[in-house]
Order: C-alpha cells, then sequence, then structure tokens
C-alpha cells in the first residue's frame, strides 16, 4: 500500500511531465510551421526583383502551429492562445520578423 502523499506526488508530476511535453509538442509546432512558411518564401525569390525581395514576406498563422500539431502529433483540443504564445515565442526567438508576418500578436 502507498501512502497518501507519495501517490499525490507521483500524480503531481505526472501531470507536470504531461504539460511539459505538450509544451515541446506545441514549440516543436511552431518552429514547423515557421520553417514551412520561410521554404514557401524561398521558393518564391528567385522569382522577384531585388526591390520586392526586400518587401516580400510570408505569413505564418497560429491556424498553421494548430494544424501542425494535429497533423504531426494528433492534438486536437489544443487552446489557440497557448499556441499563439508559443509562437510568438519561437517568432521572436528566431527573428521572424525579418521576414515572416504573423497574427500571434493579434490573439
Amino acid at each position: 500500500m502507498t501512502p497518501g502523499f507519495l501517490r499525490r506526488r507521483r500524480e503531481r508530476r505526472a501531470v507536470e511531465r504531461g504539460a511539459a511535453h505538450l509544451d515541446a509538442q506545441l514549440r516543436e509546432s511552431a518552429d514547423i510551421a515557421i520553417s514551412a512558411a520561410r521554404r514557401a518564401l524561398s521558393r518564391r525569390m528567385p522569382e522577384l526583383s531585388l526591390e520586392d525581395q526586400v518587401r516580400d514576406r510570408e505569413r505564418v498563422d497560429v491556424q498553421d502551429v494548430l494544424d501542425t500539431a494535429h497533423e504531426h502529433f494528433g492534438l486536437t483540443a489544443v487552446d489557440r492562445e497557448r499556441a499563439a504564445a508559443f509562437l510568438r515565442a519561437r517568432y521572436e526567438l528566431r527573428t521572424g520578423a525579418m521576414d515572416l508576418i504573423t497574427d500571434a500578436y493579434d490573439d
């Protein structure tokens, strides 16, 4: 028989591990969505003039992150605000403002 405090600690740690795992999946989903937008932009670059290359930007949306999370990890009930927070963090870390625009700040 396991004492109650050990069982509660084990349950609390399991919840913490589950939350950390979900965070890692959302972070990876944001990275995948950003990389896909950059690949789409790089495919268009040879067709653009130099002036257009400076101004042209690709778009990465919160819905892209949600779609990627569903496609790659099977996540279906992800909070939109949480996905937006991860997209903002990864967008800023990966200097997305240089070549991407996002709606993550609107949510």
